[in-house]
């Protein structure tokens, strides 16, 4: 051992652990002052409570797509640049678009209204062809919590809205809620639409 090797006293490694045990802490709870909410709050508007209103809302975006193929689904993907929780909802994005082909799950990004034209382009050249991005009217400027997603079924007609999953980093007790949607929608002829927008996670405020 060199000479100038020294080994630093107890109190001080017990000092320098209790100040990063602190500092997580005080992380933790800022995160969830700042960033845990109701996916939709009082202030929302009420009408995202309602599978009917949500349809007619968004169709005009799935008309500007092609027909969808045979079993083919639609995921919307609202999505806002400088939101922290898209990295926390990565996951199970990241999961769908492994699980399934685009023959089987078209993805189109609904773009904050406010997003600048090179965010767009950005976007677009990291994630190639697989996904189209449509700047969002600004009518959708009430949407409650982003990020969030709609799924359709080939006829466009709603199968769910609603976030990719709830808690503080977006966990979910089952991470095959969604791909067993999307299956079922594949095969259903009577689609029921639903709401899942009663919980707290990380979302932005849209």
């Amino acid at each position: 051992m060199h000479q100038n090797d020294k080994i630093l006293p107890n109190w001080l490694v017990i000092a320098l652990l209790s100040a990063w045990v602190m500092a997580t802490l005080l992380g933790l709870w800022w995160f969830q002052q700042i960033k845990l909410k109701n996916f939709i709050g009082a202030e929302d508007d009420t009408l995202y409570y309602q599978p009917a209103a949500i349809e007619k809302l968004f169709l005009p975006y799935l008309e500007q797509l092609p027909q969808a193929k045979e079993q083919q689904q639609t995921l919307l993907h609202f999505w806002r640049s400088d939101c922290l929780c898209n990295r926390i909802s990565q996951r199970h994005f990241s999961q769908l678009l492994n699980e399934f082909s685009p023959q089987q799950l078209r993805i189109v990004i609904i773009a904050h209204p406010n997003s600048q034209q090179q965010e767009i382009e950005d976007l677009q050249r990291l994630n190639g062809d697989r996904l189209k991005i449509i700047l969002a009217e600004t009518n959708l400027l009430n949407l409650p919590s982003s990020p969030s997603l709609a799924l359709f079924n080939r006829d466009n007609k709603l199968g769910y809205f609603g976030p990719y999953g709830f808690g503080a980093f977006c966990t979910s007790s089952d991470d095959s809620f969604l791909p067993k949607l999307i299956n079922r929608m594949s095969i259903e002829s009577q689609l029921i639409g639903f709401t899942n927008v009663i919980g707290k996670g990380c979302f932005c405020s849209w």
